[in-house]
């Protein structure tokens, strides 16, 4: 737990774009709301070809994946009562795409929409959120006398060592 809140404070005090790490949390969000398919792929190859920061990506992955255990089941039932749509069924039942992608599941295709959905606005509050914290959490916290004591000993010197 320790190890994740290091990686997670050195990613904001990194000099990586507030941009970058906002998209790796959308994307994150994203695929971790996904039931595990082609359109997961599609994400992961989409985060290769960006220029996202990856370990934020990967813990926002996991994390959100966890959560969809408890929230899979509501959100599939919500779908279930909004796709009764004979033409939408119709759509997705008929196009082979939409198959080979299993938007006709009616998990898939309510988590992709909630993802849709939340991908602008979560890429724009994380590029927000990471502003603020440099600009008036990070240099009250790089004051303070344990994080001093932590930078001076030879093990967090070995750490950046490492990396």
């Amino acid at each position: 737990m320790l190890t994740l809140l290091a990686k997670i404070l050195k990613v904001l005090n990194s000099e990586a774009s507030p941009w970058q790490i906002g998209w790796a949390i959308a994307l994150g969000l994203f695929i971790g709301i996904l039931p595990f398919g082609l359109l997961s792929l599609l994400i992961v190859l989409i985060v290769c070809l960006l220029t996202v920061n990856l370990s934020t990506f990967i813990v926002v992955w996991g994390l959100t994946e966890g959560l969809m255990l408890l929230f899979a089941d509501p959100l599939e039932r919500l779908t279930w009562q909004y796709a009764q749509n004979e033409q939408l069924l119709q759509l997705l039942a008929n196009t082979e795409t939409l198959q080979l992608l299993h938007l006709h599941h009616t998990l898939t295709l309510g988590a992709f929409l909630l993802g849709a959905l939340l991908l602008l606005p979560v890429a724009w509050l994380a590029k927000v959120l990471v502003l603020q914290y440099r600009s008036r959490i990070m240099t009250s916290v790089q004051k303070w006398k344990i994080m001093q004591m932590l930078k001076a000993s030879k093990l967090y010197a070995l750490y950046e060592k490492m990396n």
